[in-house]
């Protein structure tokens, strides 16, 4: 999974165990060359994972990865969270259109001179295979990417549009792994060889709301990294000005997102600032800990533990929305909700935020849910299961379980 900050990757097998696991942290994120990084963080997951479990073999590969980040077939990158040209005028459901309309006003030359734009998922696949794809998880989500008459009345060419690769299922096989790709992985020990198939993943939210079974009527997940968004899935859509509604990667159902863009970001910026301010950095877990513990002597940790605080009343706010609007549909509001990302690997923030939403939170046996879906669609490609959501129920563990607190046990 390629994320804002880390590429993160995974050996799963077909019961959803998870028999190897690698973080990478990216030095160049947020600027035009954050894709040059890529490539090689997946070569250093991979010999850390195989160096650490020998005996681990590749049967399939298959990624996500954040979007609508776009980059060339050169590398240059116009990556999800940069804003959009101000000039940019579209008024229609596509998320790509007024990116790929900035990214050609911006870089204009790298635009003209390349030969595709990918989305990041895509790139990497283009570097491992040599195929050029654009992945679509589900027919509807068309109106969401683009088509032909859409581009043009954009303002794009027919040159511009045969820069966009044709469209892929998530789940389809894209390509192989091709000899000069393998040789980057050739070590001792290895565990993926040339002619190992390629899978389409989806984009990163896609590929966690499948890591988390959030597939089904009624269920909820919480996808916590850089950003946020509370997701529900829903037998029809359900509208309101603070939920994006967009169809399920499952036919015929569809998800119901509220989104908070800088959550995740927002805690990370502050634990830079107490390592500068400390001259040294900080554990995750340790740092979470001094905040939730903080007794108002050090206004630092204060700070740190209404941040936290006030991250959590947003899950909750969101958790508000979704059941406000769904009140009149055909399923009970779940009681439950799981939760995956950065913030999920912590035990104390997962109960602040049981404590917090009144909800029963659940942590997958993989943390980072988008490495489960990317599971879900390759071993669906594969023929392993009949189809995505009986692999998604297969693959989604729960490892933890928080459930609410009273007020005087919780401190709040």
């Amino acid at each position: 999974d390629i994320g804002t900050s880390s590429l993160k990757a995974a050996v799963i097998s077909e019961d959803g165990s998870v028999l190897a696991y690698s973080r990478r942290k990216f030095l160049l994120k947020s600027t035009k060359y954050a894709s040059k990084e890529w490539f090689p963080s997946l070569v250093n997951a991979c010999q850390e994972m195989f160096a650490n479990n020998p005996d681990v073999k590749v049967n399939a590969i298959c990624i996500s990865g954040n979007g609508p980040t776009l980059t060339a077939s050169t590398g240059e990158t116009l990556l999800w969270n940069e804003d959009a040209d101000e000039s940019i005028s579209y008024s229609g459901k596509s998320l790509f259109i007024p990116r790929l309309l900035t990214f050609k006003n911006r870089m204009p030359d790298i635009w003209n001179s390349a030969e595709t734009i990918f989305s990041s998922t895509e790139y990497m696949i283009y570097l491992l295979t040599e195929s050029k794809v654009t992945i679509i998880p589900e027919n509807r989500f068309v109106d969401f990417w683009w088509n032909r008459d859409e581009l043009l009345k954009s303002g794009f060419t027919e040159a511009d549009c045969k820069k966009l690769p044709q469209f892929y299922f998530s789940g389809s096989m894209a390509g192989r792994l091709t000899r000069k790709a393998e040789s980057f992985f050739s070590f001792e020990n290895n565990g993926i060889t040339e002619g190992t198939p390629v899978y389409c993943g989806a984009p990163d939210f896609v590929c966690a709301l499948a890591g988390t079974a959030t597939l089904n009527p009624g269920v909820l997940c919480d996808r916590a990294g850089s950003s946020e968004g509370i997701n529900l899935c829903t037998p029809s859509p359900i509208f309101s000005d603070k939920i994006r509604t967009m169809p399920s990667v499952v036919p015929g159902l569809w998800n119901a997102a509220v989104l908070y863009k800088e959550s995740g970001s927002k805690y990370s910026a502050f634990k830079k600032k107490v390592e500068r301010e400390a001259g040294h950095e900080f554990e995750h877990n340790d740092l979470v800990h001094k905040c939730l513990t903080a007794d108002g002597s050090d206004p630092t940790y204060s700070d740190g533990k209404y941040l936290l605080t006030q991250i959590a009343l947003d899950v909750r706010n969101a958790i508000d929305i979704l059941k406000d609007a769904s009140k009149n549909a055909s399923f009970d509001f779940p009681k439950e909700i799981t939760i995956t990302g950065g913030q999920a690997a912590n035990d104390e923030w997962n109960q602040l935020k049981a404590n917090i939403t009144g909800l029963t939170i659940k942590v997958p046996l993989c943390h980072d849910a988008e490495l489960t879906g990317c599971a879900v669609f390759a071993f669906t490609g594969m023929k392993v299961f009949e189809n995505i959501t009986q692999a998604s129920m297969t693959l989604s563990k729960a490892a933890k379980v928080f459930t609410p607190q009273d007020e005087q046990k919780a401190g709040i």
